[in-house]
């Protein structure tokens, strides 16, 4: 030991250190990913139960009875009963449907530390949401799920269950105006779904001020204005949520689809590159970005988009079926068939089942298609 210089020595240690909190980091990044997948694989299989089994309910029950403004004392007897009627996986299922998708992005972290999945959920319709799920450590070291977070309400699972539960045990929440103003919540989004937007701003305005100042809450009303077609107050709405949520993801999903609804593509693009950089990138928002271009005539930027992605076999099928589409505006018969028959392979389809034919007459009454018959 004399005989090592003390610079020396406490480098050594300092990289032994820095080994072994590395391995520690991969090995709880393995774990992480492995959780992730084993997700992802109950969800694409149907089996929502194997979901079910990863969640902390001591943890989950906590953040809903927090909610509620009720002591932790209060909430133990829920645990077993959440673990009995709660039902993620069939949740995520559901919502789904039976032509959509669940796949898992990547591992990421909220401002806090806060070790969260991200996950992509995209219906059948193309209708596009993300979900962190929060993750915590149990009482055995593994990782488990705390709760969720959906991106496009800006809404927590537990959020949504501590309203089921003031709705169902008005004894439960002894604090009549909060109770109300977590039933009108409920009622916020129900309306917006029966366009009943009038009925979301009225509900809006009768809320607590604690309540008008939430996420969810707050991107309701700016769904019902924006169903009205009152962009003036939607765009009010929307600035002063950034500069209360400058890095809030929810508002900028909710905000590309709206902007795309109304052929605004400028705005449209600049809130799917936000939300990608929020999120630290995804390839689907990539094809997004692609769509966004051909609703607004930028052909060749869309092109150069989807023939990338293509290239690096980034959603091959989805990529080459809005390439088709492209093919097809552009009149380009022969690359529409080529992309088309490659697609029928890739999927087991007859290329008349991919593209109907009185959508895409022209493609088919060319000679392109006409010879590739014969």
């Amino acid at each position: 030991m004399n005989n090592i210089k003390p610079k020396y020595f406490l480098n050594t240690i300092f990289v032994i250190f820095l080994f072994s909190m590395n391995a520690l980091f991969a090995s709880d990044k393995d774990d992480d990913i492995k959780l992730a997948i084993t997700i992802d694989s109950a969800i694409y299989h149907g089996n929502g139960a194997i979901v079910d089994q990863y969640i902390d309910y001591d943890t989950f029950t906590q953040r809903v009875f927090q909610k509620l403004h009720k002591q932790p004392s209060e909430w133990k007897e829920y645990a077993a009963a959440f673990k009995q009627n709660i039902r993620l996986g069939d949740l995520l299922i559901e919502q789904i449907g039976s032509g959509g998708e669940y796949s898992f992005v990547k591992v990421i972290e909220d401002p806090d530390g806060q070790t969260n999945l991200l996950y992509r959920m995209l219906k059948g319709d193309g209708w596009l949401d993300y979900h962190e799920v929060l993750l915590v450590k149990n009482h055995l070291g593994e990782w488990s799920v705390a709760d969720v977070y959906f991106y496009f309400s800006g809404t927590y699972l537990s959020d949504i269950i501590s309203i089921l539960l003031a709705q169902d045990d008005p004894e439960l929440v002894a604090n009549k105006s909060l109770r109300s103003s977590l039933l009108k919540t409920r009622d916020l989004f129900s309306y917006n779904q029966e366009g009943m937007y009038g009925n979301t701003e009225t509900a809006y305005d009768s809320l607590s001020n604690y309540f008008k100042k939430q996420k969810n809450t707050r991107l309701a009303l700016m769904k019902a204005k924006a169903g009205q077609g009152d962009m003036t107050q939607l765009e009010k709405l929307k600035s002063a949520y950034l500069l209360d949520f400058p890095y809030d993801k929810s508002i900028r999903l909710m905000m590309m689809e709206i902007y795309g609804s109304l052929d605004n593509y400028e705005q449209s693009l600049l809130m799917n590159e936000e939300l990608s950089e929020l999120i630290g990138g995804d390839e689907y928002l990539k094809l997004r970005t692609a769509e966004i271009y051909l609703s607004w005539d930028k052909s060749s930027k869309a092109k150069k988009i989807l023939k990338k992605m293509i290239k690096n076999e980034s959603f091959p099928t989805d990529s080459r079926l809005l390439l088709i589409d492209l093919y097809y505006l552009e009149e380009n018969y022969k690359g529409m068939l080529s992309e088309l028959l490659i697609v029928s392979d890739m999927v087991g389809a007859k290329p008349e089942e991919i593209l109907p034919k009185d959508s895409y007459p022209n493609f088919y009454a060319s000679s392109n298609w006409q010879k590739r018959k014969i």
